[in-house]
């Protein structure tokens, strides 16, 4: 502790504190300003001279110092080295950050040189250009150049993914070559490229703890693999022995299975890794009456609810059943054809307008389709109005009831089915705003000829309105 107020101190140049700390520990002022035995050792080691500025703290790679002083800049991360960022003194430094070449030229009269790795990237301003791969510039990226290379070598990633695997904030909070560890243990022991993907957070984790947590996995009564139960390391050692002691204690309700996931995996028919990796969430049902969980298996079941709807909400298992069939039987009868699971819990004002849409879409369009609907009431055929959907996929999910009362709006208003064809964003555009903007373009004797014009933005739509207006008001003088 008192390393670390010592060390604040020099960083941010406060000798009254500094001095204050020297006093509690009876520390003398010599004329090399040295300190006691125990301390000067630990600063000699992880603190730099005074004439070393600050920003050198910084760098990745050794600074030479010209004047024949030279301080190697870069120290192992597990000796616990905190400093400073250059734009909040109290938060953490990345430890992929460089020095800023000006503000040392600025702090410090000797010249130096820092080299920057082949390939490396930062959202520094003043490192742009400098080796740096101009499509990495400006992301925020939390590890260096050296991870992402092996996350493609050992995994296959592209660049894309693993750049946005490792987006989180948290591992700035672990060393570059912990995290080279981690992978390389994970491609030992066969964890896949999809389930990495899956479960970014498993590198964070250090390889010593992965080595206790896997040994453990394959216990009795827990896992055939470790890819199965991957998504166990979310939990502690202590936790995994638990659950383990559980499923020993209910053996006998699964003889043909290890334990209760692989029997819940078979009946929700889903990967028992992807089951183990959602679960540790909605951990109670690791406990939960194995009873309850066959009822609304089987409930989800009659309903035709996808596995895959299951789970990713696992949290149906903690819902009332009855109220959780009632719900879904009446969403079926409304003309759901595949019942959502965030219907079951939602609050009855919610469920009933969206039964009240479903019932008036089915009456629209009895035993026909969205697609089948549009091109009978444009008069064109059902392929012109799905290619048209591939390129603008929320024409599918608009609601039935809203094409119709757009569609009505445009003919009555004199608008010929060849007109809407060739601009068919209106369709999803507000009926409200439409029939304004018509109203308003109609006041000064303009009718327009296309349909383009009522769905430009706000301001389009006003500089092309004033121009009308400045016309209609010269062709009243």
């Amino acid at each position: 502790m008192l390393f670390r107020n010592v060390y604040s101190c020099l960083l941010s140049g406060s000798s009254r504190k500094f001095a204050s700390l020297c006093s509690l520990r009876s520390i003398k002022d010599h004329d090399a300003k040295s300190l006691c035995h125990s301390v000067s050792e630990l600063l000699r080691a992880r603190v730099p001279p005074p004439w070393i500025s600050t920003a050198l703290l910084h760098t990745r790679k050794p600074v030479c110092i010209a004047g024949g002083k030279v301080w190697q800049g870069t120290r192992s991360w597990d000796g616990g080295l905190s400093s400073t960022t250059r734009k909040k003194p109290s938060s953490r430094l990345r430890k992929d950050d460089e020095a800023e070449e000006e503000n040392v030229a600025q702090n410090n009269s000797d010249t130096f040189e820092c080299w920057l790795e082949e390939g490396e990237f930062f959202d520094n301003p003043y490192h742009q250009g400098r080796k740096i791969q101009a499509k990495d510039v400006g992301k925020k990226v939390s590890v260096s150049e050296p991870v992402i290379s092996e996350l493609n070598n050992l995994f296959g990633l592209t660049r894309a993914e693993a750049l946005h695997l490792v987006r989180s904030p948290q591992f700035l909070l672990v060393a570059d070559g912990a995290v080279l560890r981690t992978l390389y243990f994970l491609k030992d022991h066969g964890i896949s490229r999809e389930q990495l993907k899956r479960l970014p957070w498993i590198l964070l984790q250090g390889e010593d703890i992965l080595q206790v947590k896997f040994s453990k996995l394959i216990g009795p009564y827990l896992f055939n693999s470790h890819s199965d139960g991957l998504g166990f390391c979310h939990f502690s050692v202590q936790q995994i022995g638990k659950y383990q002691k559980w499923f020993n204690v209910e053996s006998a309700k699964f003889p043909n299975h290890p334990n209760r996931l692989y029997y819940i995996a078979e009946r929700m028919k889903v990967p028992v890794d992807q089951l183990t990796e959602r679960i540790v969430k909605p951990k109670r049902i690791l406990f939960m009456d194995i009873e309850r969980i066959d009822s609304i298996t089987s409930i989800l079941e009659r309903y035709e609810v996808q596995p895959g709807d299951i789970l990713r909400d696992l949290w149906v298992y903690y819902h009332n059943p009855a109220l959780t069939e009632e719900r879904l039987r009446l969403a079926t009868e409304s003309g759901c054809e595949r019942p959502k699971l965030w219907m079951c819990r939602c609050p009855d004002y919610i469920f009933e307008r969206t039964c009240e849409r479903y019932q008036s879409q089915k009456d629209l369009l009895g035993e026909k389709s969205v697609i089948e609907y549009l091109a009978e009431r444009l008069e064109c055929e059902p392929e012109f109005i799905v290619n048209y959907a591939h390129g603008n996929p929320g024409l599918k999910r608009a609601h039935v009831s809203k094409l119709k009362s757009q569609i009505d709006l445009l003919f009555s208003e004199g608008f010929t089915p060849k007109q809407i064809r060739a601009s068919m964003r209106i369709l999803l555009y507000a009926e409200k705003r439409t029939a304004q903007r018509i109203k308003k373009l109609k006041e000064i004797g303009y009718f327009p000829s296309s349909v383009t014009v009522l769905y430009k933005t706000p301001k389009q739509f006003e500089t092309y309105y004033q121009s009308l207006l400045q016309k209609y008001k010269r062709s009243l003088k």
